[in-house]
Formats: C-alpha cells, sequence, structure tokens
C-alpha cells in the first residue's frame, strides 16, 4: 500500500466512483492502480499525449525546407528501332541507361501528415545497346548510345502516418524536356534522327523514403522512387536513389 502526500502528482481516470477517482501511480517501478477522495484532489489538468511524444523531438514534417540532392537513376527500355535521315532503319534488342545527377527541391507543408515537393532536376540518361541495320543480315550488330541532357520539373506527394513519423510514401510526376541530345553509332559516328532531337518526357513513380535528423537545422533524406516514362514507345522503365540534404526553416 502506498500514500500520497501534497504535492504528488499523479494520472486520474475520467471516471468517476462515488466519493473517489481512480488513480494510476508508480510505486517501487511499476504502474499501479488506486483511487483518491475528489475532495482532496487540489488542481487537474489535460495533457495532449501527442504534444507530449511531440516535446524536445525533432521533427520535420510541419516546417517549410530547402535541400539538394543527388540522384542515381537507373532505366530500361525494350527493343525498339530508329528512323534516320538517311532513310535507314536500326533494330535495337533493349536500351539501359545509368546516370548520376542533381536537383534541387523544398517541402512544403500541406497537412498534419503530408508535405509537397516542387523541385527542379537536371537529369540526364544514357542509353547503350546493340544495335541492327534492318535487312542487311550480313553485318553485325553495332553499339548504339544516346546521350541526353533534360531540365525538368516535379512535383510530389509525401504522407506521413503520424506527425512523430520520419518514414514516409507517396508519388508524384515529372515533366523534362531535353535540352541537349546526341545519338552515335560504333562510339563515334554520328545518327541524325528526327523524333531524338529534342524530346519530351513525362514520368510517374511512386516513392518511399525517411527524414534523419543531422546537427542544428539541418536533415538527411534519402529516398526511392519507381516508375515509368510514359510518354514513349516502349515505355521507359526506372529506378532512382536519392540522398537528400536539407535545411528546415523554424
Amino acid at each position: 500500500m502506498s500514500y500520497l502526500t501534497r504535492g504528488d502528482r499523479v494520472v486520474i481516470s475520467p471516471k468517476i466512483y462515488g466519493r473517489y477517482r481512480k488513480v494510476l501511480i508508480t510505486y517501487e517501478g511499476k504502474r499501479r492502480g488506486g483511487f483518491i477522495r475528489i475532495s482532496q484532489m487540489r488542481r487537474s489538468y489535460i495533457k495532449d499525449r501527442d504534444k507530449e511524444k511531440l516535446k524536445n523531438k525533432k521533427i520535420y514534417i510541419g516546417r517549410y525546407s530547402l535541400g539538394l540532392n543527388a540522384t542515381g537513376s537507373y532505366m530500361h527500355q525494350g527493343a525498339r528501332s530508329f528512323n534516320s535521315n538517311s532513310q535507314d532503319t536500326y533494330d535495337i534488342s533493349s536500351f539501359d541507361s545509368m546516370t548520376f545527377f542533381f536537383s534541387i527541391f523544398s517541402d512544403i507543408p500541406s497537412s498534419k501528415t503530408m508535405m509537397l515537393r516542387p523541385y527542379l532536376a537536371f537529369r540526364s540518361t544514357k542509353f547503350e545497346g546493340k544495335a541492327k541495320l534492318r535487312n542487311a543480315n550480313a553485318l553485325k550488330p553495332v553499339d548504339i548510345m544516346l546521350e541526353q541532357d533534360f531540365l525538368s520539373f516535379g512535383l510530389m506527394a509525401k504522407i506521413y502516418d503520424s506527425p512523430r513519423k520520419s518514414f514516409w510514401y507517396g508519388g508524384g510526376g515529372e515533366l523534362g524536356n531535353a535540352t541537349e541530345s546526341r545519338l552515335v553509332i560504333d562510339n563515334e559516328i554520328p545518327l541524325e534522327v528526327q523524333d531524338e532531337v529534342k524530346p519530351f518526357f513525362t514520368l510517374l513513380y511512386g516513392a518511399v523514403g525517411w527524414d534523419i535528423p543531422a546537427p542544428n537545422r539541418f536533415w538527411l533524406n534519402p529516398d526511392f522512387r519507381l516508375g515509368v516514362i510514359v510518354n514513349k514507345k516502349p515505355i521507359i522503365m526506372y529506378v532512382d536513389a536519392l540522398i537528400s540534404v536539407s535545411y528546415s526553416f523554424n
């Protein structure tokens, strides 16, 4: 049995048992239940449990942030063909690209459990594969490479299960317009292809990520994205792995 003295603080149940209220106390390191006379209570107040849990914890959601990220991107496109300006047709079994690029972004609070991320990306691609000149069976397949630089704008929604969580999931879209494009065969012979001069990409993707506290107001924000470029035939599938550094404002 334990007795309360003047100034002791306890957790009080909202239920009333005649002249008594049920309480929770910590006794010998364990939580125990008990009762207290209502007449002996001097002051009571309500604590918001969610606010108590957030107290002294570094929280990312709910604050405006600016950041920079580095992206490793892998893309794959199935069999396709090119028609050159000289009326030759090249058949390609598959196209694969592995590149790295940078982007800048801002995370903007939208609700208690969602943030919006507009961003500007300096995306690049470097597709490589084997190409064969159609109706020229005597010729062996040759190496073909398509390099492209894009300036793209995107918007992503980040959804959290609660404001206390650092893990998020979501998705978004990105529009990219090529600023430069170069197609070569045998690593040196340029090939003029009309529809690849200044292509336009429409990307849709899903994403998962984390907000990891760093010193002061800085954060590490890694995320992974899986998506498709829907306006290319055949469609291009891709995976992006991003590591971001951001600075949050009060």
